[in-house]
C-alpha cells in the first residue's frame, strides 16, 4: 500500500512510545525538564543528529501543521553557518563530525521546544533529568539503553531509512536537525 508522497505507509508511525513513556514516569515523580533553562538544546550540550526517517517525519509534520516558512528556513541556514555544521565529503558520500549547536528549533514559538513528543527526535526523548531538584547539570544523560531498546523494537526502521535515502538520493546515515530539514525543504 502506498501512503504520502508516494512511499509506503508505515513511516509516519509512532516509534517512540517507549521513550515517552519513560519520561511520563520521570516526569511523574518529579524529574522532568519542567523549570530547565534548557541548556542540552543549546551548543553547550546539543549534538543531536536525526535520521533520514527522523527528518521526514519532522518535516511532514511541520508542512502538515503549516510550520514550515521562510523565518524557519533562515533559522537552519543561520545555524548552519553559525555553527559551521558544513558535512565533510568521504567520496561521494557525506558524514557530520558531531558537533554542539543550539537547535533551531529552542525557543522558537516558546521558551523550550515547541515539538510535541510524538514527533522529537529520539535522541531529545532520552535525554532525561534524574533529579527532582538540580535541572541542567549531571543529573541530566542520555538513555542509551533505552535507545538501543527502542531501535530492537522497530527493526523496519533500516528499510525505511534505506528507501528513503534511495527516494530522495541522501548521501548521509545522520544528520544535524538543520541540515537534515534543508535536505527534504523542496521534497516534503
Amino acid at each position: 500500500m502506498v501512503g504520502q508522497n508516494g512511499l509506503p505507509s508505515g513511516y509516519m508511525t509512532n516509534r517512540r512510545e517507549l521513550l515517552i513513556e519513560h519520561m511520563n514516569a520521570l516526569e511523574s515523580k518529579g524529574m522532568g525538564c519542567i523549570g530547565c533553562s534548557g541548556t542540552c538544546c543549546t551548543y553547550e550540550a546539543n549534538s543531536m543528529l536525526l535520521t533520514p526517517l527522523e527528518a521526514f517525519e519532522l518535516m511532514t509534520y511541520l508542512v502538515q501543521n503549516n510550520l514550515k516558512s521562510d523565518e524557519l528556513k533562515t533559522k537552519l541556514k543561520d545555524s548552519i553557518s553559525t555553527y559551521r555544521l558544513e558535512p565533510k565529503y568521504e567520496g561521494a558520500r557525506r558524514s557530520y563530525l558531531r558537533k554542539t549547536y543550539t537547535c533551531p528549533f529552542f525557543g522558537h514559538m516558546e521558551l523550550g521546544c515547541p515539538l510535541p513528543r510524538e514527533i522529537k527526535p529520539y535522541g531529545c526523548l532520552a535525554f532525561d533529568s534524574h533529579h527532582v531538584e538540580l535541572k541542567a547539570s549531571e543529573h541530566c544523560f542520555s538513555e542509551t539503553e533505552l535507545l538501543e531498546k527502542r531501535e530492537a523494537n522497530h527493526p523496519e526502521e533500516k528499510k525505511l531509512n534505506e528507501d528513503l535515502k534511495k527516494k530522495f538520493n541522501l548521501l548521509w546515515e545522520k544528520s544535524p536537525i538543520p541540515n537534515a530539514l534543508l535536505e527534504f525543504w523542496d521534497r516534503v
